[in-house]
């Protein structure tokens, strides 16, 4: 079995990660492509679904690159992953019918709150989650009254990942943990809900059958197969949301561990045996049997980190390698005291989600004065993320960690894990590995017979790379510092909101 592969396939918001691994576990080789988002109108995110396809095939061919042609014929099976929420929309030709609306659009508010008015807790019961800006539910409503001609097409609904999956295989299908992310699923009975399907009169049949994560749903149709340069018989694998693909792989697999992922949003997870009834958190089913995992999520976590850099540190984005801004920043961030100088940021840059899901909250930087440089405002970006992350720690008040673990691009830098560690008290350890791409690349490989068990699949593959302690020294400073972040919120609550209606305006002149 040593000369066996599978793939990993995670499609992400902004790029297709592709990771290849060997049946003895180890990573052999990994790519990235990109692909844009749009922003037509104000709080609007979409993306072109064929954009998805061609930036698998060029990260998949970036991966095999170097494998030999007996190599490739070796690669046995492949996974997929992707956001949570993302629905495609098909006619009867099997054509997409408009631009998928993406997880973090915001456009959705009002029918949010109309659903949560008029039907909240009856959601809430069969969901385990509340109706906001992020859910399927919400897109599908407002697709129905504002874009009713596109509305009437629908023939079928895919998800961003079993698009991806559909092309590559001809099957349709879906996981349940994928499922529960519509908001159209009824998380005890594990079957489409025909009562909330009534809510926006959508007709059963055009959503996907529903399996396990391991799910085998065919094979790579003979057409991907000659583009690739594979043999036939490669096995598609279900896979699931990027999240639980994430929470698997780096390792978060019993009752009261947790993981913090700073990527383009950011999340505070908690993995329990009992869901813990709170309207502001996100709740899904684990991969482990009668576990679930429960998020709050900051919107702009590591995306705040990248829009600093690209927009106050351009010179050096124009005259360096791209990897080497975000460690000439570093050197500056180093360079300031925790607390920035009592320099506030609120990473509320495109609204924000859990605690507070508003879309119409602003971004701001607080307590400037003269002394401040460039470089108190890039630390003050990092623990204003850090204190929206606090924010989220909060909602699991019966949650008492030694340790959690850390994932996501934010976590290679350490400056902004020690600053984390300090805000929120707790140590942290980075695994060596925490791609949704690998999580999902051992689910293929348990599935084809590589490993007996989740667990087995992981601890036989997986470490910590790096632990780091909180300071108590930097307690004080931190916590005077959120106490303020919290009050500058519910004090300029109002402010935000009309700084959001004059935007719309002046942008709609």
């Amino acid at each position: 079995m040593k000369d066996q592969y599978v793939l990993g396939i995670d499609h992400g918001s902004g790029g297709c990660k592709v990771t290849c691994i060997r049946s003895d576990g180890n990573i052999v080789s990994e790519a990235y492509v990109s692909y844009p988002s749009n922003y037509p109108f104000p709080g609007w995110v979409e993306q072109n679904p064929e954009q998805w396809i061609d930036a698998a095939l060029k990260a998949i061919s970036k991966a095999l690159c170097k494998f030999s042609t007996s190599e490739k014929k070796n690669i046995k099976a492949m996974s997929f992953s992707a956001p949570h929420h993302v629905a495609v929309l098909l006619d009867k030709e099997g054509n997409v019918i408009r631009p998928a609306i993406m997880w973090n659009d915001q456009r959705t508010a009002e029918q949010a709150n109309q659903l949560k008015l008029e039907f909240g807790e009856q959601i809430y019961e069969i969901t385990y989650n509340a109706p906001n800006p992020t859910w399927t539910l919400c897109h599908l409503l407002w697709l129905k009254q504002n874009e009713p001609e596109n509305y009437k097409q629908v023939d079928q609904i895919l998800f961003m990942k079993d698009y991806v999956r559909y092309r590559f295989s001809g099957e349709i299908g879906t996981d349940y943990i994928e499922a529960e992310g519509s908001m159209l699923f009824d998380i005890t009975k594990q079957e489409w809900s025909s009562s909330l399907l009534s809510l926006i009169d959508l007709n059963p049949k055009v959503l996907p059958s529903v399996y396990t994560p391991t799910t085998m749903c065919g094979e790579m149709c003979q057409d991907m197969v000659n583009i690739l340069g594979l043999s036939s018989g490669v096995k598609i694998i279900i896979g699931t949301a990027d999240t639980a693909a994430e929470v698997f792989g780096c390792g978060t697999l019993a009752e009261g561990d947790g993981v913090i992922k700073l990527a383009t949003a950011g999340n505070f997870t908690v993995v329990s045996s009992k869901v813990t009834q709170n309207k502001k958190l996100t709740t899904y089913h684990h991969l482990i049997d009668n576990l679930y995992y429960q998020n709050s999520a900051t919107n702009f976590s590591a995306a705040s980190f990248r829009w600093f850099k690209e927009n106050f540190y351009k010179e050096f984005e124009e005259n360096m390698k791209v990897d080497s801004v975000y460690p000439e920043i570093m050197k500056h961030i180093e360079q300031v005291k925790p607390g920035s100088e009592g320099l506030i940021f609120q990473p509320y840059l495109n609204g924000e989600r859990s605690p507070h899901w508003d879309p119409h909250l602003r971004g701001s930087f607080f307590g400037c004065t003269a002394r401040h440089t460039r470089g108190h405002f890039a630390r003050a970006v990092l623990e204003g993320v850090g204190f929206s992350l606090r924010d989220c720690q909060l909602q699991f008040p019966d949650f008492v960690a030694e340790k959690m673990r850390v994932i996501g691009g934010g976590s290679k830098g350490r400056e902004w894990v020690q600053i984390l560690a300090d805000i929120l008290k707790v140590e942290l350890e980075v695994p060596l590995i925490s791609d949704a791409s690998f999580g999902v690349a051992l689910l293929a490989g348990q599935r084809i017979g590589w490993f007996n068990t989740f667990q087995e699949a992981v601890f036989s593959t997986q470490s910590v790379k790096t632990r780091i302690s909180p300071n108590s020294k930097n307690f004080k400073v931190y916590d005077e510092m959120f106490d303020i972040y919290q009050k500058l919120h519910s004090r300029t609550y109002d402010l935000t909101h009309c700084l959001s209606n004059m935007q719309k305006n002046l942008l709609n002149c």
